[in-house]
């Protein structure tokens, strides 16, 4: 057992000086610079210059690869792992060397009491401590380790599935602010004809100016929405874009999104599947059952403090040593080896407390960290529920707004119709357009919210 325990030791040792040399990816040049404008490109992180057309997927793709946070989460697994393996090193034995040099001049006050000499000493030596048994502290120490290392394995896995959750909403939000551009610049052109057609009529007296102006003020009421929803449209571009870590803030204009998502949603299960799936996979709640490892084995390893420390110390050394004596001038010289080896037991019996009071904080430790996996537990089920329910809440509402759009067009058209007729007044048409351009709002809202609802869902369970 313990010959195995040594070559793991050394096994790890050599993997971990070999992790110095696997850590070579580097954020892009742009970011160590304070001038914006004197960035070249080559320094930016982009999207691939052949890239015209970016779906969702191809976007949670970029994020992964390029997101800054979520890159931290890998180095410091990286650095989990390098914890891991330090912790054999322990097992392995701590070799040190020294070489001394040194000159001792001995004068005697009073003549007759000896003769005065001077001596030059160099020594050099190796010295050898391997630690044989600790009380199983190393041990407790490789698991905590062990454990630390999954937990940041879990960390990676919870920030991508929050990364793609993200990512889907921003997305999801570039097509709901093109969505309202389209309906915005629908809503201007159906004004403008009304205004112009009323003002063919005005220019006759067929209609009163208060219609020119109405026909006005709607025009530039819709022009004013459809600069919002372009406002709207690049700023939730930037939003992708730096989930996405594109360092130039945006996506080019050159690159197309594509129109709203389908309206089509589908099925679900029974929740209960959605809750065991969660449960099974959620890396935030593997991540605070890994914690409650950690706590454990340092509960443990405070416990093993009490034991006793048995090392193992071997030692060798070889001196020159030349004495002068001054009263007879004569020179004396000789070389020394010696070695040495042993074994010390030291077994602490009182520290004034300090190791009970540390194996009582551990302990309290371990039983906070129980109660965090089972708030992890308790917030894991209400985020699907709430997930799932918000599924087929949208889904319910994409439904009920596509059959009311086409009952709202429906009414416009025919209003438009009475109007030009003169059956109906102003007043009425207006009403009517701006039901209209409500309901195709409302259904952009709600076949995004369907979308965000489903990458939600797919997140609570981490089935992305």
């Amino acid at each position: 057992m313990k010959k195995n325990v040594l070559f793991s030791a050394a096994a790890a040792c050599g993997i971990a000086l070999s992790l110095t040399a696997c850590i070579s990816s580097k954020p892009p040049a742009a970011i160590s610079k304070n001038n914006y404008s004197t960035i070249q490109v080559d320094e930016h992180q982009t999207l691939p210059p052949d890239l015209k057309y970016l779906t969702l997927s191809e976007a949670q793709d970029i994020a992964v690869q390029n997101n800054p946070s979520f890159r931290q989460a890998y180095f410091a697994i990286v650095a989990a792992r390098a914890q891991y393996y330090a912790a054999y090193t322990y097992y392995l034995p701590t070799v040190s060397t020294y070489v001394k040099f040194g000159q001792r001049h001995n004068e005697f006050l009073k003549a007759g009491y000896g003769p005065d000499t001077t001596g030059f000493t160099t020594t050099a030596g190796l010295n050898v401590q391997l630690t044989v048994f600790d009380s199983f502290v190393r041990e407790m120490n490789i698991l905590g380790a062990r454990h630390s290392w999954k937990q940041t394995v879990e960390a990676e896995n919870d920030a991508r599935r929050l990364l793609i959750r993200n990512v889907a909403t921003a997305y999801n939000n570039v097509l709901l602010a093109a969505a309202q551009i389209r309906i915005a610049d629908a809503n201007m052109k159906f004004q403008w004809q009304l205004l112009k057609e009323t003002e063919l009529k005005f220019a006759v007296g067929a209609s009163p100016l208060s219609d020119v102006l109405n026909f006005k003020t709607k025009y530039n009421s819709a022009e004013n929405d459809l600069y919002s929803a372009q406002y709207n449209y690049v700023t939730s571009k930037y939003a992708l874009a730096a989930l996405m870590g594109l360092t130039e803030g945006d996506i080019p204009s050159t690159v197309r999104f594509p129109d709203m998502p389908t309206a089509d949603g589908e099925m679900l299960s029974d929740i209960n599947v959605y809750l065991d799936t969660a449960l099974a996979n959620r890396p935030d709640l593997k991540g605070a059952r890994e914690a409650v490892e950690i706590a454990r084995y340092n509960y443990y390893s405070s416990i093993a403090n009490f034991g006793p420390t048995v090392n193992f110390n071997f030692g060798i050394e070889v001196g020159n040593y030349n004495t002068y004596t001054h009263s007879v001038g004569t020179r004396d010289r000789y070389n020394q080896y010696n070695w040495n080896w042993g074994f010390d037991v030291s077994w602490t019996l009182f520290a004034g407390g300090r190791r009970y009071l540390n194996m009582r904080q551990q302990e309290a430790l371990l039983t906070k960290a129980d109660y965090a996996a089972e708030s992890q537990w308790i917030t894991v089920i209400q985020e699907v529920r709430t997930a799932y329910d918000n599924y087929v809440t949208s889904l319910k509402q994409v439904k009920l707004n596509q059959k009311n759009l086409e009952i709202v067009r429906k009414m416009r058209d025919l209003v438009n119709e009475e109007y030009i007729a003169g059956s109906k007044g102003i007043t009425r048409l207006n009403e009517a357009q701006n039901d209209l351009v409500s309901a195709e709002t409302t259904l952009a809202y709600a076949v995004i919210n369907m979308h965000n609802a489903k990458a939600q869902l797919q997140a609570a369970t981490d089935s992305i």
